[in-house]
């Protein structure tokens, strides 16, 4: 009992029950999601196949609308995504990406596909203030390409090359417009009584982070909508 509090308080990952932003203080509050990526976490660092550390993790956290502070996942850093593929039984393949130039919107798009991964790796103005923009649209792709070879996407982490705001150090300054709209959708599920599982299959993807910002914005105005109107439905919604 004594061995497992210790391990428990050697990966929290940072937690603190009072998160300070701009001098405020903010009670936090440990969403499902969290629990379920630092649960995922924990259990690739102890087994030690994959060389990873505390260190190559810390908490995605954004302010909900009843001011509370959220720990809504956690974001592994891009040294821990190569520490994982230089351990994977199936590594990711160089020769399996390919470049498109003319993405939509002006975006770089890097695509990889090998015998069992299909993933894309994209950067635009609009999604990214870096000055190397075929260095972030290689890393997203690389990463996603990882996390989903690892299985560690479908647990709620997410590599800090996602948007400039999930870099180390900077969570306390930014807040994620996708956390926060996506934190408003649990909360509408968990007051409606609705699967969020089955609400992502109706929009075709498994994750959260397979959402474009449109199906977000629909996801999000729909359930308000069903709030508005009362509807509640135990084995899924009419999106």
């Amino acid at each position: 009992m004594e061995k497992e509090e210790k391990k428990k308080k050697i990966h929290n990952f940072g937690e603190q029950e009072i998160e300070k932003l701009g001098g405020t203080e903010y009670q936090v509050w440990l969403s499902p999601k969290y629990q379920e990526s630092k649960q995922k976490a924990i259990e690739m660092i102890d087994n030690k196949d994959y060389g990873l550390t505390d260190g190559d993790f810390w908490i995605l956290k954004n302010k909900t609308k009843t001011g509370k502070m959220a720990y809504t996942g956690l974001i592994i850093s891009h040294n821990g995504c190569l520490k994982i593929n230089d351990n994977l039984e199936h590594k990711v393949r160089p020769e399996c990406f390919s470049l498109d130039k003319e993405g939509y919107n002006n975006s770089l798009v890097y695509t990889y596909i090998d015998d069992d991964t299909y993933e894309v790796g994209e950067f635009s103005p609009t999604n990214g203030q870096n000055a190397y923009p075929y260095a972030m649209a290689f890393k997203r792709c690389f990463d996603r390409v990882v996390l989903k070879k690892s299985k560690l996407a479908y647990s709620g982490i997410y590599s800090e090359v996602e948007a400039d705001e999930f870099a180390k150090g900077q969570q306390d300054e930014r807040v994620s417009d996708f956390a926060e709209k996506t934190q408003q959708i649990l909360e509408l599920e968990i007051e409606l009584g609705l699967d969020h599982t089955k609400i992502l299959k109706k929009f075709g993807v498994s994750t959260d982070k397979d959402l474009t910002e449109e199906q977000l914005d629909k996801m999000l105005k729909t359930l308000k909508d069903i709030k508005k109107k009362g509807e509640k439905n135990d084995s899924g919604t009419s999106i």
